[in-house]
């Protein structure tokens, strides 16, 4: 079905261009022939100067005015008139020109627009019959002639409408295929995002799995070793050695159930559990403020669109992250984060856009690249963003972080 949507109906401009060049190598076939045929250099010098300026009106008129086409009646109607008075005096000269007529009759209907194709080829049809015009205007025409012209016109009339009925049908099947293809491409673009977020989607929920069976067996088994141990530490009567070694095992289970939380925290953002993004981050921000006594603002801008989890989830790292450095190392009293949506919410290039920026003791940048800022690098940019860094001693620090609402897995 594609394929047959890939192929258009014959275009009709493909033969009106035929037609409108096949006039040259006709005129130009008759016109040595009848230069050739003249008596004297006069006539020759006449014929081919008449050849060369109706060559020359075609190629302005028409080749160099495509747009005028069926459309512009008075241009179209001073070319045609000119074609006729051009032609009626080549044929004058020699009779043999009359079959360059033939080579403009296909023009009635490329350049003149609606029912004025009809009365153009009744005058080409009058060219055809020696004294056709001449005997017209005197009163002589003969009913050989008259039935000549009448039978070309009817024909040539017939077909050209025939031609014309087919090609406006022949636009249409393109429109239709047009729009047809627009359709097909806007449904495959809409399916794959629609199977890019039922995958995202089941990865979400898959990590919200792994985070509760996480947290209800191994965090919770953990917890278990670890009172056991504290209890029996308290109640056991055991020598000091054997004490010593309940203690290293109580710490060991204390770490590792330590780092079982945090892989469960990673799995699991809970701040994006109940709240989009947005809201994720403008509680993490009043929770920062509280626990460090650090005016801090939040600010949304632009129309917030959707994102993907692993999106919102590294941009809600990368705020903590960069909000953690502050505390730690900036000496900050003042603290600015902003969250960005760029462009149309509905287009797949939109992006989104943190900045988190401080009145801190600044650094300089690339001196001492922290694990922090390396780690919010690792998260962003395989989905396609770009974390940018500015700062100077004395003059605090501004964080950016860019990703596509969509992702952009590389």
């Amino acid at each position: 079905m594609t394929s047959l949507l890939r192929r258009p109906v014959a275009d009709p401009d493909h033969w009106n261009r035929i037609w409108v060049l096949l006039v040259y190598p006709l005129l130009a076939a008759l016109s040595v022939i009848a230069v050739v045929r003249a008596t004297d250099g006069t006539h020759r010098g006449i014929l081919i100067a008449l050849s060369l300026l109706l060559a020359a009106w075609h190629a302005w008129f028409i080749l160099a005015h495509q747009r005028w086409w069926e459309r512009a009646l008075l241009p179209m109607a001073v070319y045609f008139l000119g074609v006729v008075a051009l032609l009626a005096l080549l044929v004058s000269y020699d009779g043999v020109l009359r079959f360059a007529v033939v080579g403009f009759v296909p023009m009635a209907f490329v350049a003149l627009p609606g029912r004025w194709a009809y009365p153009g080829v009744l005058v080409l049809s009058l060219l055809m019959v020696e004294n056709g015009l001449a005997g017209l205007w005197r009163g002589e025409f003969t009913a050989s002639g008259l039935v000549f012209v009448v039978v070309v016109t009817i024909v040539i009339g017939v077909i050209g409408g025939m031609m014309r009925v087919i090609e406006r049908e022949a636009i249409r099947g393109n429109r239709i295929n047009a729009e047809l293809r627009a359709m097909a491409e806007e449904n495959l673009a809409l399916h794959e995002r629609l199977v890019e977020r039922a995958r995202h989607a089941g990865v979400a929920a898959e990590r919200a799995r792994l985070a509760r069976d996480m947290h209800d067996t191994v965090a919770q088994g953990l917890t278990g070793i670890v009172t056991q141990l504290e209890t029996a530490e308290v109640e056991s009567t055991l020598d000091e050695s054997t004490r010593r070694r309940l203690e290293i095992v109580r710490q060991l289970a204390r770490d590792n159930l330590v780092e079982v939380r945090r892989t469960v925290e990673a799995l699991r953002p809970a701040a994006l559990e109940d709240a989009d993004l947005a809201d994720a981050l403008a509680a993490e921000v009043a929770a920062w403020r509280r626990r460090n006594d650090i005016a801090a603002d939040f600010t949304v801008t632009g129309t917030p669109g959707f994102a993907d989890a692993d999106v919102a989830e590294a941009v809600l790292r990368a705020a903590q992250e960069a909000l953690s450095n502050v505390a730690r190392h900036a000496e900050a009293t003042r603290v600015g984060v902003t969250l960005s949506y760029l462009g149309d919410a509905a287009d797949e290039d939109d992006l989104v856009v943190l900045d988190v920026r401080d009145d801190g003791v600044g650094f300089v940048v690339g001196e001492r690249p922290g694990f922090g800022l390396i780690g919010m690098r690792q998260r962003v940019e395989p989905l396609g963003g770009r974390v940018d860094v500015e700062s100077t001693p004395g003059t605090g620090t501004a964080i950016s972080v860019s990703l596509p609402l969509r992702g952009d897995r590389r």
